[in-house]
């Protein structure tokens, strides 16, 4: 048998609620949150701003950061021109050239492989897509350049990744077979404490970061 609805009348159920003591009391808990709040702000027990580029927030190892290619062995990237990822790929940014190869184990290689880093829009499809895992993604969120050219990356600059210490590996799906083709040390992030704070009380790591020393010489 269906129940019947109950109708609920709130401004009844309010009334009856309704107190001297829970009116008055009500907004002074409010805005004893609000000075509690503020006065950790002005004593430095906690900040909600990251003092960037001093400080930056410790990204998830599933982020979508700049691409790698990762490589082989003897060196040479695991990419064997399939054209996989470039037909994945939403933003139509990546481009394949193959050539044929000695190694009868491997069909062909990219000749030229670039990815306009304008373009992308960082979605993982082209990692999804690879059969091969050439092409995996970091946690490098910042890509920056003076020029168009610098914003096409080749084999060279995909697979020679200098910055990968500091930010590390992103998002891929093995991560022990990827993690094995890529020679490098994470480095390990370093808590600090900056002037009049402590940190965040959320769990977040605060990395000290200097991008580049900038040229002080005039001449």
């Amino acid at each position: 048998m269906k129940k019947s609805a109950k109708v609920v009348n709130v401004a009844d159920r309010a009334a009856k609620e309704s107190s001297f003591a829970r009116d008055l009391l009500g907004p002074l808990v409010g805005m004893g949150l609000t000075l509690t709040r503020m006065k950790d702000n002005l004593t430095g027990k906690v900040s909600p701003t990251i003092s960037y580029p001093e400080e930056r927030r410790s990204y998830s190892d599933r982020y979508r950061g700049a691409h790698i290619l990762t490589a082989r062995e003897d060196g040479t990237p695991r990419c064997v021109a399939c054209y996989m990822c470039a037909t994945a790929c939403p933003a139509d940014c990546i481009y394949i050239e193959p050539k044929e190869v000695d190694n009868p184990l491997i069909e062909k290689a990219p000749a030229r492989f670039e990815i306009d880093m304008l373009r992308c829009v960082f979605c993982g499809f082209c990692v999804d897509a690879c059969p091969e895992e050439a092409i995996i993604m970091s946690r490098e969120t910042e890509i920056c350049a003076f020029t168009r050219e610098e914003t096409i990356w080749g084999i060279e600059r995909l697979m020679k990744r200098p910055e990968l210490p500091e930010f590390g590996i992103g998002y891929r799906p093995n991560q022990e077979l990827v993690d094995s083709t890529l020679a490098f040390t994470p480095k390990k992030p370093v808590r600090i404490q900056m002037a009049g704070r402590i940190t965040l009380k959320e769990k977040a790591t605060m990395i000290p970061h200097v991008t580049f020393e900038p040229d002080t010489n005039t001449d």
